[in-house]
């Protein structure tokens, strides 16, 4: 069986809720290219940046690239809303969301073998199993990937998202989202039960080896390497088209048209989402090209050069 690398990936910007400047790399360390897109139309740009959601001490610096663009963009736009992403009133409406009806447990809805191991996992981290045996086995899949993330060193603190949040407020520039937290929520609980007891043992399974794996997507993401994060995640995850479809397609999906509607303003927008979503066939760089758009890549070295001048 491959492996999901991708269960870090897509869990964690949803869990940093629940858990309520950097240096500039020299020009002849850069990759060619950086994990930004560019649409430009007589009167405006737009950009889209990959992120990665967490990020570890380690990774830093974030690449200059985003820099660049950020101070290029009158208006930035997350996946979520940070501004409501950062109110606590989210965490209790996530956590009801997440919570199954009275009555119902996860221990029922998972198989047997998959709850014992993930019993044993959480009191090796000191997690009660009392609190997640009230989960949805989608809420669960989540936490697991949160828990799994922060013991591999990650930090929301240190993600894009947070990091850029804090640059608009500092700066007053504006942002939104392109869809709420309760819907992304929404999509792990569409996934059936028993694809998601699958990934919630291949987690458990792989919780010795996920910072290695976490580090190659880092990796191919600085590198601005899509065919590369096309590999490591999208690939994988259509061994279950439902996975895809759901976390990935439909909503990239839902996205083009706000894009479209960006680009025909007068505004220069960055757009900031999961790597994954610019990544492989029907990724959002993907479906705009099917359009008659035609994204270029940002280039690393462009980038560094344009923010010494």
């Amino acid at each position: 069986m491959n492996r999901f690398p991708f269960s870090r990936l897509f869990a964690s910007f949803l869990s940093s809720a629940l858990l309520a400047g950097a240096s500039m790399a020299a020009a002849d360390d850069l990759p060619s290219r950086a994990p930004i897109w560019k649409l430009t139309d007589k009167d405006s740009s737009v950009y889209l940046a990959g992120s990665v959601h967490l990020l570890r001490e380690k990774d830093l610096p974030i690449p200059a690239a985003f820099d660049l663009v950020y101070e290029k963009a009158d208006e930035l736009v997350f996946e979520i809303d940070m501004k409501t992403m950062m109110d606590p009133a989210t965490a209790v409406k996530l956590a009801e969301l997440g919570t199954l009806p009275e009555g119902e447990t996860l221990s029922e809805k998972l198989p047997e073998e998959v709850m014992n191991k993930l019993t044993t996992y959480l009191e090796q981290v000191g997690m009660p199993t009392a609190i997640f045996d009230r989960f949805s086995p989608g809420m669960a899949f989540i936490t697991l990937g949160s828990i799994e993330a922060v013991r591999s060193g990650a930090n929301p603190e240190l993600g894009l998202e947070s990091t850029y949040y804090q640059k608009c407020l500092q700066d007053n520039k504006p942002s939104r989202g392109l869809e709420t937290a309760e819907y992304q929520i929404s999509r792990f609980n569409e996934i059936k039960v028993e694809t998601i007891a699958e990934l919630i043992e291949v987690t458990l399974d792989d919780a010795e080896i996920g910072s290695a794996a976490l580090d190659e997507i880092v990796s191919a993401w600085k590198s601005g390497d899509p065919e590369k994060i096309a590999e490591l995640v999208v690939s994988k995850m259509e061994e279950h088209p439902e996975v895809k479809r759901i976390l990935l397609t439909e909503r990239n999906c839902n996205w083009i048209p706000k894009i479209e509607k960006a680009l025909a303003g007068e505004k220069t927008v960055l757009f900031l989402v999961g790597a994954a979503h610019l990544a492989g066939e029907d990724s959002v760089i993907d479906m705009l090209e099917k359009k008659g758009y035609q994204p270029r890549q940002v280039e690393a070295k462009a980038a560094l050069k344009a923010l010494a001048k």
